[in-house]
């Protein structure tokens, strides 16, 4: 009879432990929302940011954020719909057309303002989207996202901030880095640029030095390897159908049993944010997600 217990007790725990290494990120960030219909961090208020890529993360991994809620709640498109008149930089424009277009929703009529051509009203004359380089790259991935109509001076803008290593910072003469390299080859694969071409080309060599003996790949050349710039680099390299097998086992081996990911080997730190932008690449995704 002890033995015919012992046996059911471990049986029930080896089921649970199964269960617990099945949840899956779009669980955790789940547990993550809030009666507000926005995300929060263990411990902290739900923020627009975060709400913004964990309801594109979770629309990667083929979750219906739009009506998600706790009960009681609101969903996160009423979250972001009473945030929406305060986007008004190329930033919060950009992250708020890529959640909302992520959300099954129209940007250019949302919460009653038109996104598309309030973030078009930042193109400068030279191609830059809002202040930056990065905002650049990611207002050309926020316009193909609404379906609206790409700058086209803005691709030729990007293809001019290439460095002779082929990365891509965030602004003219800075460093280049893992995740604005990557972000950048979205945005011109985004814009019909052919992965033959340099600025696409070059820049998988400027990411693949990046990439560790863990498989995994680094901000920039004296950091180690950590999920966030590997999930960047393996969606940039699905643009152009570049394989993925090591980087995809690193992300696997960050992954715990709640279905969240370790920021890098044994670091945990916003959860649900580092969660969010490891989605996509794990479900083989890359932005903008629709």
């Amino acid at each position: 009879m002890i033995r015919r217990t012992l046996i059911l007790t471990l049986s029930l725990l080896a089921l649970t432990t199964q269960v617990a290494r099945a949840a899956g990120g779009g669980d955790y960030l789940a547990t993550r929302q809030t009666l507000s219909g926005g995300f929060a961090e263990p411990g902290g208020a739900a923020s627009v940011s975060l709400t913004e890529w964990a309801v594109m993360g979770l629309a990667a991994a083929d979750r219906h954020p739009a009506t998600m809620h706790r009960s009681g709640g609101k969903t996160p498109t009423a979250f972001l719909a009473a945030h929406a008149k305060g986007w008004h930089d190329a930033f919060s424009l950009e992250r708020g057309i890529l959640g909302v277009v992520a959300l099954g929703k129209n940007p250019a009529s949302f919460a009653g303002r038109n996104l598309v051509r309030a973030l078009r009203s930042t193109v400068a004359a030279n191609g830059r989207i809002g202040p930056y380089s990065n905002s650049t790259y990611w207002g050309v991935l926020a316009f193909r996202a609404a379906g609206a109509r790409l700058p086209s001076r803005s691709l030729a803008y990007i293809r001019s901030l290439q460095g002779t290593a082929g990365g891509y910072g965030y602004a003219p003469g800075t460093g280049a880095d893992s995740n604005d390299t990557a972000a950048a080859v979205m945005a011109l694969r985004s814009g019909g640029i052919p992965c033959a071409w340099k600025a696409v080309a070059h820049a998988y060599d400027y990411m693949h030095s990046l990439q560790r003996s863990d498989h995994g790949y680094a901000l920039n050349i004296s950091a180690g390897s950590d999920s966030q710039s590997t999930s960047w680099v393996i969606q940039s390299r699905i643009k152009c159908g570049l394989a993925n097998s090591g980087a995809l086992g690193y992300l696997a081996d960050r992954k715990r049993t709640n279905g969240s990911y370790e920021y890098r080997a044994g670091l945990v730190q916003t959860p649900a944010w580092v969660t969010a932008q490891v989605l996509p690449a794990v479900n083989g995704r890359a932005y903008p997600i629709r």
